[in-house]
This record gives C-alpha cells, structure tokens and sequence, in this order.
C-alpha cells in the first residue's frame, strides 16, 4: 500500500509544519521518541513536576492512550489505554481500566488491592480491557485475604452488569478455587459490589464518604451510554469527561468551577486521513468527528466551565512523535489556563 500521508494544517512550535509524514516516518519517529523517553516509562525518569496533585490527594494518569487501535501507528507501542488514579490518604479510586491498567497500577507503586473504587465512563474496550484483571487481582492480592470486611465497589452506566456476568463466568474455575479450595475471604460476590447508574442529565451523587463525593452526569458518546465523573476531595475538585461529544449534553454546567478538568482529546485531521486510507467503514469516521472533542472544542470546554487547569488525556492518537508542546499550542488559543498534557505514570 502507498504510504499514507499525513498533514498538520497551520503553524505552531514543535510541530512538524507543512511536512507530510509518511506511516513509516511516523513510525520511525515514534521509535526515535520512545528511546529519547517523551513518555514515562518503568524505570525512566520523570522530570514533570505535578501541578494539580496537592495536600493528601494525588492525581496519576495510567493510561494515556485513546481509542481501539493498539499498533504502533496509534502510540500502543509507548502507552497504555486510558486509566486514571486517584489517590486520597492512600486510599485509591480508579476511573476507567483500559489496557495495560493493571501493570501501571503496579509500575506506580500500588498493589492491586489498594484499590477501593472504580468509576467506568462507559463499555468501549479501551477503557475496561482491565477491569475483570483490576477486580480480580485486588481480591486474590489483598495482604489479609481472611478479612471478610473487605471490599470493592465498580459503578458504571449500562452495561455494568452484563460485564458482571460475563467475567464471572469467564473466571469462575479459578474463583471457585480460590474460595472452596484456597479459602480466600470473602467470596468474591461479597468483595466485588457492582452498581449499573442510568446516565442522569443533571449531576447526580453516586457516593460520598469520609474521603471524597464522587457524582456523574451523562455525557453524549454516540449510541453508547457514558458518563462524566465529578470527584470532590478535601483538596481537589476534578472532572473527567470520560469520551463525549462537542455537543448534545449539559457537561460544561456539570464541570463549571472545577479546580481541574481531565478532557479526551482528538487531532481528527490525522486521525481521518489514515483511516480513509485503510478503508474504515463510514459509521467510525463518523464516530471519530462527531464523538470526540477536537482541540479548539477541549479549550472552549475548559474556558466555558471556568476551570483552572486542564489535563488532556485519551490522546488520539498518542504517538510520542506529537509532543507536549504541540498538544498544548493546539489548544492554548482557545484556553488561558494551565494545559498539562497526561503521559503513562505521570503524577499530574
């Protein structure tokens, strides 16, 4: 096949202007990125100093790669799927299990049964592919695995407990001999507690406890039900829009005065040209344009909800060839606040 080339219209530091980039220079960069280390990886050094994180709460993006696609063209060869961490007094909340999850969970000093919450924006496999390994693992993996106080709870919209059933099935020889066998406490029914939310129009509590309240709001993702999560600390205020739309839902009223807004983002001039290129069907170019958020819609979102800081993660596509500054001067003329590009084991 003829190599695909590729345009980034308009000027701006750090990209590569008017220069079309063929799928081998791109992949030829994005090896020369990696082994330059643009991306954290396990036992690379992190010199970004975090600006969001503060006080007892501590803010990680796991996963910052965006859509279906894991190949080298789309950065899989330098970045996990979407996940979020959130850490209060130790206690950790995670907001979407993309691939990869788990590993990064670890590589960031956590075990897996650290975790006392999962938020699931909606059922695209990009961000669950890990969400049977997470509940899995922070069960058989917890320190005292007679305690039958403990627990986790997974909240999601539609879907949540089809997912439920399903992985239940999938694992049930190796639940069953963990817990008949084995004797590990409490069973697995007892210690995993799914709640399926109908997508509400309007914030609505999901829970709250000593350290965070944590509500949700739909957000239009196309025929999928999706939501947007709001998570309230002693410290922080943050959004995370999960994938949406740049329109057909009230997200900016359920983000306004947020400290910190985490928003997916997309370069569909790129991202369209290859996919044209390879034949994709109609209805996921039309998924692509109509159900994510392009740089110029990101910032109008940020400045429309009067947020201080603005993460951008679910980088489509996250090749490390598209570097922080690029990121950022896409949607710096459309947002005055921090921009802070979210990169695998970044503490942002």
């Amino acid at each position: 096949m003829s190599p695909v080339r590729w345009m980034f219209w308009g000027r701006a530091p750090g990209i590569i202007d008017a220069m079309p980039l063929t799928r081998r220079t791109l992949l030829l960069g994005t090896a020369a990125a990696g082994m330059a280390g643009f991306v954290t990886r396990a036992g690379a050094q992190e010199t970004f100093e975090p600006v969001v994180s503060r006080g007892s709460t501590k803010v990680v993006v796991l996963g910052s790669l965006g859509g279906q696609n894991i190949t080298k063209l789309a950065g899989a060869d330098a970045c996990c799927s979407t996940s979020v961490l959130i850490d209060v007094d130790g206690e950790v909340t995670i907001v979407d299990c993309g691939i990869g999850a788990l590993h990064r969970l670890v590589e960031a000093g956590y075990d897996a049964d650290r975790v006392r919450n999962v938020l699931i924006t909606h059922y695209h496999i990009d961000h669950t592919a890990d969400l049977g390994n997470i509940a899995g693992f922070a069960w058989a993996s917890g320190h005292n695995l007679s305690d039958a106080g403990r627990r986790l709870d997974i909240y999601g919209p539609r879907g949540t407990r089809a997912y439920e059933r399903g992985y239940k099935r999938a694992a049930a020889l190796s639940l069953e001999d963990s817990q008949a066998v084995w004797g590990i406490k409490p069973a697995f029914d007892r210690f995993a507690r799914w709640h399926e939310l109908q997508p509400p129009r309007r914030a609505r509590k999901v829970f709250s406890d000593s350290r965070l309240h944590v509500s949700c709001a739909r957000v239009n993702h196309g025929s999928i039900p999706a939501l947007g999560f709001r998570i309230r600390t002693r410290d922080l205020d943050i959004v995370i829009s999960g994938d949406r739309g740049p329109r057909g839902d009230a997200f900016v009223a359920f983000a306004r005065g947020a400290d910190v807004l985490l928003h997916e983002i997309i370069l569909p001039d790129l991202v369209r040209p290859v996919l044209e290129a390879n034949h994709a069907p109609p209805g996921l170019l039309r998924h692509l344009t109509s159900d994510h958020c392009d740089p110029k819609t990101v910032g109008d979102v940020a400045t429309a909800a009067g947020v201080k800081t603005l993460v951008l993660y679910h980088l489509i596509p996250a090749s490390p060839l598209i570097t922080d500054d690029t990121w950022i001067s896409l949607v710096q003329p459309h947002f005055a606040g921090r921009i802070v590009v979210g990169r695998d084991l970044r503490v942002v």
